[in-house]
């Protein structure tokens, strides 16, 4: 079940997005700019934004963000805990994100991943998410992809 993102959820988003982190070989702790984690209402909720959780047995195992501006939506934080790969919680609230950015207008979703994170940079290029730059920031190789609505 993909629902909106409710105060009590941080602990358990936070839990998700390291563990997907760490699964993909990145240390959660090095990775710059996840304050907004500590600040999901302020940042996502009271904005034209959104936050979404996915559950499995009443327990949160996926979540995902959506910051808009303008025309352009990007999407934020998308992990699943890596037990529950695999079972459409991404593809879920990937497609919930996206039809957030078609009611708020946006007419393009952009993403920034890491190379080392194969799974999303295998699974954005499925969803009609092109590759448009390539760049280093503090040891990472980061991808940007972006797709027209």
């Amino acid at each position: 079940m993909v629902r909106r993102f409710r105060p009590g959820d941080r602990p358990a988003v936070r839990h998700v997005h390291r563990r997907a982190l760490a699964d993909a070989g990145t240390d959660p702790d090095d990775v710059p700019g996840n304050a907004d984690l500590r600040w999901i209402e302020e940042t996502y909720l009271r904005s034209d934004g959104a936050f979404l959780v996915a559950e499995r047995d009443g327990e949160i195992v996926a979540c995902g963000g959506l910051l808009v501006d303008g025309a352009v939506a990007e999407l934020m934080r998308i992990a699943v805990d890596p037990s529950h790969q695999h079972e459409g919680l991404g593809t879920a609230i990937v497609d919930h994100l996206e039809g957030v950015a078609e009611q708020r207008g946006c007419e393009k979703v952009v993403l920034t991943t890491a190379s080392r994170q194969v799974a999303a940079t295998e699974f954005y290029p499925a969803r009609c998410y092109e590759r448009v730059d390539t760049w280093q920031t503090n040891g990472y190789e980061l991808l940007d992809f972006e797709k027209e609505l």
